[in-house]
Formats: C-alpha cells, sequence, structure tokens
C-alpha cells in the first residue's frame, strides 16, 4: 500500500488565508508558515496580525494562492521554527518534505523574502515593516 504524494497531499489541504486589509486586493506583506496545516496556517496569521500600517496576509506553504501572492507581495516572512524555539512556542516544526517543497516554490524568488527560524528573527522582520 503507498500513500499520496507530497503533491497530492498539498493539493488537499485546506488553509484559510486572512487578509487583515479588508480588501481583496493583494497584500503588501506576506506571512508563510513552512508547516502546511492549520496549525501552521495559524501561526503565520498571529504574526500577520501584528504588522502595522501594511496589508498582510498569513498562508500555509501548500496554498494553491501562494505562488500569485509570492509575485506581488513587497515582502514575504517564512516561518520556520527551529528545535529550540519551537519548544520555546515559536511554532511548530515543520517537516523536511514540506521546507523543500516551499524552496522549491520560492525559487527565483529570494530578494523579498526572509526566513525566520525564531521569535526574536520575526519580530525584528516585523518591527522593519513598520519602520
Amino acid at each position: 500500500m503507498s500513500s499520496p504524494s507530497l503533491a497530492a497531499r498539498a493539493d488537499n489541504v485546506q488553509s484559510e488565508t486572512q487578509t487583515y486589509s479588508g480588501t481583496t486586493s493583494c497584500p503588501e506583506v506576506l506571512v508563510v508558515s513552512v508547516r502546511a496545516d492549520e496549525q501552521g496556517t495559524r501561526e503565520a496569521a498571529r504574526w500577520a496580525e501584528r504588522v502595522e500600517g501594511a496589508s498582510a496576509e498569513a498562508l500555509s506553504s501548500t496554498d494553491a494562492r501562494l505562488d500569485a501572492r509570492l509575485d506581488t507581495a513587497r515582502r514575504v516572512l517564512v516561518l520556520d521554527p527551529g528545535a529550540l524555539a519551537a519548544w520555546r512556542g515559536f511554532g511548530a516544526r515543520a517537516t523536511a518534505s514540506e521546507r523543500l517543497q516551499l524552496i522549491a516554490r520560492l525559487a527565483g524568488r529570494a530578494g523579498n523574502v526572509t526566513w525566520a527560524s525564531t521569535a526574536a528573527q520575526a519580530t525584528q522582520w516585523v518591527g522593519g515593516v513598520r519602520a
């Protein structure tokens, strides 16, 4: 018996996109959780709420709208907690497969993407958005 491929499972993930600007336009700021489940989406939404002065949206790494949003967002924060940061409450760790899949989707878009593996890094990034 074989399990479905990662790509097939990614197509079946139901994640909620939360737009904080109150409009349907593309966000200026995108917060992406490497973890591809509801827990990851909740963590991304929590950090997107901290962004002030810009429209922010939270997505999981497998959201079907991610590629379009990546092309239009001015700044992107990727949440990828390390083991110690996850233990301290920064968020749940992603699998290596989830991480590799997101890296493939981000190929060629590194100019506006920042990876945060600790709460301190994410806080510093959010502070930079406000400035």
